[in-house]
């Protein structure tokens, strides 16, 4: 799916507005312009919640490629929860597309740290993530369960 420049920049608008319901601390959303034409975001929020040993950090960023006619096309995304209060992370990426087709034979891969810092596989198998609102959503779940993260279900391709 294309979109315009103003569709994009409200869309990162809105993603930032959500956080910030969730009782997020969000700075101001800038979205960038690159040399190479593509545009992009990186939002990051304190969410609500315990403090120590810090708060827990949750991120989208997202690359879109021109796609001609003054619209453009999500090409990258990453999402990320690092729940330092639990001692945790989880995060849904997609990058450098052909490479982890070739590797992992998927265009988009997943990260679960049951303990933060100590994965038990760099790259699970991941499904498309086909917008901010899910990558955040499924994060946010994570953080409300005070459960293991399921790391163990995931698929790891080693």
């Amino acid at each position: 799916m294309s979109e315009s420049l103003q569709q994009v920049a409200s869309y990162l608008g809105g993603l930032a507005v959500y956080l910030r319901n969730l009782g997020a601390e969000v700075p101001e959303p800038l979205l960038d312009r690159y040399d190479t034409g593509e545009i992009g975001f990186a939002i990051t929020g304190e969410l609500p919640g315990s403090d120590d040993p810090k708060p827990a950090v949750i991120t989208a960023l997202e690359i879109w490629n021109p796609a001609g006619a003054g619209r453009y096309e999500r090409a990258e995304y990453g999402y990320d929860l690092i729940d330092y209060p639990a001692n945790r992370r989880r995060a849904f990426h997609m990058h450098d597309v052909p490479a982890y087709l070739a590797r992992l034979g998927v265009t988009a891969h997943e990260h679960c740290e049951e303990v933060l810092g100590k994965p038990s596989c760099d790259h699970y198998l991941g499904l498309p993530v086909y917008s901010g609102y899910e990558g955040l959503n499924a994060l946010l779940a994570c953080l409300s369960d005070p459960g293991p993260l399921g790391c163990a279900r995931l698929r790891c391709p080693r």
